[in-house]
């Protein structure tokens, strides 16, 4: 009996490995879902839900040559000629699974229930997987991440290709909040992905436009030194790149404001 048990546990270990080789392996973007950020057991952020955003716009190469270059700030739609659209089949989303100080603990619908709910979309915009019945096509649209049977959940991204047959040059973006049903961690802080090109300076809300909203995301992150590729708290409001949002950002931006 006691052979048979450590026989099953060493087949679940040898699975579990596999399919983490599997998933470390995808050759796509994925948000990664943690909690605890900063990695120190007894910190304030333990219970608090964190993406790790550090292969976010990884394959931004618009010559899609799927090298990891980092290149532009969004990621390009390419044009599908039999469906007449433009698509692209990343970011998606997983748990992260490689630092047990950062994973979540216990089990999916036991212990937690990640929701993952689009919060604001771009007109025409739409994310989806059909083989696990997901779409996310209007803010409130959500899916739970924890009944999927494999965490590693892709999504492809479309927009319908303009009728006048014209290159799509709209700005396109989706922005997500992910958090738990059953209320044992704290939400994550919100994302956003931007397809086609970079959204005016000044835009950190990313819709388009240079408005209060803008100015509610720029406090927020106001003098916060954390800045780094594994979150996007930063990724508009930190215009010159150098870990810290402060007046030199804040002189930036409001030119733009000024100027929209």
């Amino acid at each position: 009996m006691i052979r048979r048990l450590t026989y099953i546990r060493w087949i679940t270990t040898m699975i579990v490995f596999v399919a983490g080789m599997v998933m470390a392996d995808c050759p796509l973007d994925h948000f990664r879902i943690g909690r605890n950020a900063d990695g120190i057991p007894g910190t304030d952020d333990d219970q608090r839900l964190f993406l790790d955003c550090s292969q976010k716009y990884r394959h931004s190469d618009p010559n899609h040559s799927g090298d990891p270059t980092w290149r532009n700030g969004f990621y390009p739609l390419y044009y599908n000629e039999r469906y007449n659209r433009y698509q692209i089949g990343e970011p998606g989303f997983d748990l992260l699974s490689d630092d047990p100080s950062r994973a979540l603990d216990g089990l999916p619908n036991q212990d937690f229930r990640i929701v993952i709910r689009c919060i604001a979309v771009s007109p025409g915009l739409t994310a989806r997987n059909t083989a696990i019945n997901i779409l996310l096509e209007k803010p409130g649209d959500q899916f739970i991440h924890s009944s999927m049977a494999d965490p590693h959940v892709h999504l492809q991204y479309r927009v319908p290709a303009p009728e006048d047959q014209s290159p799509l040059a709209d700005l396109h973006w989706m922005r997500f909040v992910i958090f738990d049903e059953l209320g044992q961690y704290q939400p994550a802080p919100e994302v956003t992905v931007v397809f086609v090109h970079d959204p005016p300076a000044g835009d950190l809300w990313v819709d388009g436009k240079i408005d209060l909203a803008d100015v509610l995301e720029l406090t927020a992150v106001w003098l916060r030194p954390d800045a780094a590729r594994i979150n996007d708290y930063h990724e508009r409001a930190d215009t010159n790149r150098d870990g810290r949002v402060d007046l030199v950002d804040l002189a930036a931006t409001a030119e733009n404001w000024l100027m929209n």
